[in-house]
């Protein structure tokens, strides 16, 4: 899904970065990525990450998660952003007892 707008033209519909302690070869998620606002926090306690994000030029939504494997001599980490269709995000919305924002 192709966005004209500044921030999601330098995001593609889904993301991946992958961290590993230790290796040169890690990657990190566009730019762009910072510039989206939180929308609610699914997992506000958790170290694994699950929030509804969304631009603030556009409006449009994604979801942003991270996983991770904890190893002895340091972790594997994993981020994930996926841009998000309006059915999904709806679907995101109400499970956070919303109905738009």
């Amino acid at each position: 899904m192709a966005n004209s707008c500044e921030t999601c033209s330098g995001l593609s519909d889904r993301e991946h970065a992958e961290q590993k302690f230790g290796s040169d070869n890690n990657t990190y998620l566009p730019a762009a990525f910072s510039r989206l606002t939180d929308v609610f926090d699914y997992e506000p306690c958790s170290s694994r990450k699950r929030i509804l994000k969304q631009c603030p030029e556009c409006g449009a939504f994604f979801l942003y998660r991270t996983d991770y494997v904890f190893l002895v001599n340091g972790s594997e980490d994993d981020e994930y952003l996926m841009r998000l269709s309006k059915q999904e995000s709806d679907d995101l919305l109400r499970e956070a007892g919303m109905e738009s924002v």
